[in-house]
């Protein structure tokens, strides 16, 4: 197995891509959402992210199945993501393989678990990761690099290894691994937090101090488990005043948070509640940035096999409950409006979601693309192959532009509805159509090539319409991307239309009367915050804050989509509140254990959704 050759992703800018003044600026309207999605049945886990020069840096466990007479996967180096958006990435070399001649005894079998920090004595970075020998004991070690490209491990290794208030043994399954680095300003020290077992075998977050990461002593249990389930993927942060501790539990699903008034001591497991469900979690500080970033990774499912992918989003702590607040950066990108409708609530649509129910492949291009027929906008809270249908309607639209280029590439797919269902260019001045294009009653994109040579400074913008609700009704689209043509066209170019019709006429003729068509107004603003205790039993309470009044709309469904229950339905003004829901349907009968989801609208225009589990 090889791991040193240079795999290069695709490299897409951000979605609306405007370079310096004097340069030519060509639009990229795409619909990437913030996951890095690995190759088939290989795992992206435990992770650290780190910004450097305007570019985002991440490394993490990359883990291939096992080799031939092994029961452990193939953890040997690990894998070198960059990004600019979270959402178009370059793949580079591997780092710190194993994989050498006479590879140390204490790290021959596995690497995991890395954390990067900025080297606090120098221009560099340091590396803090868990080495698992032959026999799977597993120690700390570390590794200094100057550019997050190359690294060189301390000659100090192993760095940290539990003392006989743990269950360890060089010869056999030991745990010591997931390193998390926090530094206390007030005691100036270092702390080396990793996950253990303590000789009693309950599950344990150890830690040892240092004052210059290099010699550490160990300082026995930081946070003791009340069950022998293993604690996994540490993360420790202080965020107003108070400390964090996230971590996940063998055998449960999501990522658990403590919180505590003092670093020591303070921790109790009666303060537990669930962000997430998904597995190791890193919050990372991003410099300008009012909310630090929260990533974690997950897997689904698929057809094709098992898919597994690092997720991204924001997260706040500045709550009433100080309970963290997980808030998605996904959905549509702000170079996108709607200007009415329900038909891209659910979108855009994440993987290939027509071949996960045997209806073919979409032919989309990266992890998400827009269909207003297709139900399946995050894997973390849907399941794969479901569908809206044709019911929902409504009208997209880009921000304007200036034209550049002398072509536009795009997908178009969905029903072959003319004038009904179509992806359009119009003309800012006028709303005149100056293309458009249906689908051919088929859920596979083609490929369409507009040319926009006698275009050249006009300013257009792009239109995504389904106004159709019969059968085929729906509307698919991805990649649309302007260029200057340079050799031969890949297909034949599409001219303007000669005479194209305005955009209102068009939402006329289907019924949609005088729709204004211009520039939308700002979304509304507020969030659904994270219900609070999830899971629960009985009763949950839904937070929610808007940014200004109007009338607002909670509802809780089942996980086929169906209404359970209806919490607000209301004008409000601007501010936080919160409603409770009890596990019961509107009739009073009790809801069955199972996961349902809380949906939030301010007049009309989705605000967000929260994933709510019911246990018996």
């Amino acid at each position: 197995m090889t791991h040193v050759k240079t795999h290069i992703l695709p490299l897409i800018l951000l979605p609306l891509l405007l370079l310096p003044a004097g340069a030519r600026a060509y639009v990229r309207l795409d619909f990437e959402q913030p996951y890095f999605v690995e190759e088939i049945g290989v795992q992206c886990k435990d992770h650290a992210v780190v910004e450097h020069e305007g570019l985002y840096h991440v490394f993490y466990i990359h883990s291939f199945p096992p080799e031939p007479g092994e029961y452990l996967r193939s953890e040997k180096w690990f894998g070198h993501l960059t990004t600019s958006d979270f959402k178009h990435w370059t793949r580079h070399d591997s780092i710190l393989s194993v994989d050498v001649p006479n590879p140390a005894a204490w790290e021959a079998r596995a690497v995991w678990a890395p954390k990067v920090i900025p080297d606090p004595g120098g221009d560099g970075w340091q590396l803090f990761y868990t080495g698992v020998n032959e026999d799977v004991a597993q120690q700390m070690g570390g590794a200094e690099g100057a550019d997050l490209f190359t690294w060189t491990r301390m000659p100090a290794n192993p760095l940290y290894r539990p003392g006989s208030w743990a269950l360890w043994s060089p010869d056999t399954w030991s745990n010591c691994r997931d390193p998390e680095l926090y530094y206390d300003e007030a005691g100036e020290l270092w702390y080396l937090l990793n996950t253990t077992t303590t000789a009693d075998s309950l599950g344990a977050i150890g830690y040892a101090t240092s004052i210059n990461l290099t010699r550490w002593t160990d300082q026995g249990p930081f946070f003791v488990n009340d069950t022998d389930r293993m604690l996994e993927s540490c993360q420790l942060v202080k965020r107003e005043g108070n400390y964090h501790l996230f971590f996940t539990e063998e055998e449960l699903t999501g990522i658990s948070h403590l919180i505590s008034p003092t670093l020591l001591g303070g921790w109790d497991k009666e303060t537990l509640s669930y962000v997430d469900y998904a597995h190791a979690a890193e919050v990372t500080t991003l410099d300008g940035e009012p909310r630090d970033l929260f990533s974690r990774h997950s897997a689904m499912n698929s057809v094709d096999g098992n898919r597994y992918y690092l997720v991204f989003d924001r997260i706040r702590f500045d709550t009433p409950d100080n309970v963290p607040v997980v808030e998605p950066m996904g959905g549509l990108s702000d170079n996108w409006a709607v200007v009415f409708g329900d038909a891209f609530e659910k979108q855009p649509t994440w993987g290939d979601n027509p071949k996960e129910r045997d209806d073919g492949s979409s032919n989309m291009e990266g992890n998400s693309y827009l269909a207003t027929f297709e139900e399946f906008p995050h894997p973390n809270y849907f399941y794969p192959g479901r569908v809206q249908g044709n019911v929902p309607t409504g009208l997209l639209r880009s921000v304007t532009f200036t034209v550049t280029g002398d072509r536009m590439r795009l997908l178009v797919g969905g029903g072959d509805k003319p004038g009904l269902c179509f992806v359009g260019l119009a003309r800012a001045g006028d709303g005149r159509i100056l293309f458009w294009e249906t689908g051919a009653d088929s859920y596979a994109m083609r490929e369409v090539l507009w040319d926009l040579s006698t275009l050249a400074g006009q300013g257009v913008y792009v239109v995504v319409a389904d106004l159709s609700t019969t059968s085929w009704g729906h509307i698919s689209a991805d990649s649309i991307e302007e260029y200057l043509k340079s050799g031969e066209d890949p297909l034949p170019p599409v001219s303007p239309l000669a005479d194209g019709p305005l955009l209102v006429d068009v939402l006329i003729a289907a019924g949609y009367g005088t729709t204004d068509t211009g520039p939308a107004p700002a979304p509304a603003g507020g969030r659904l915050l994270a219900p609070h205790p999830n899971p629960f039993n009985p009763r949950t309470r839904l937070r929610y804050e808007l940014d200004r009044s109007g009338r607002a709309l909670l509802e809780v469904h089942d996980a086929s989509g169906r209404l359970v229950r209806r919490l607000l339905d209301e004008p409000l003004p601007a501010g936080p509140g919160f409603c409770i829901w009890d596990g019961r349907h509107a009739s009073g009968r009790p809801a069955p254990a199972g996961v349902y989801l809380a949906r939030l609208r301010l007049d009309g225009r989705p605000l967000g959704s929260r994933r709510l589990v019911l246990v018996k």
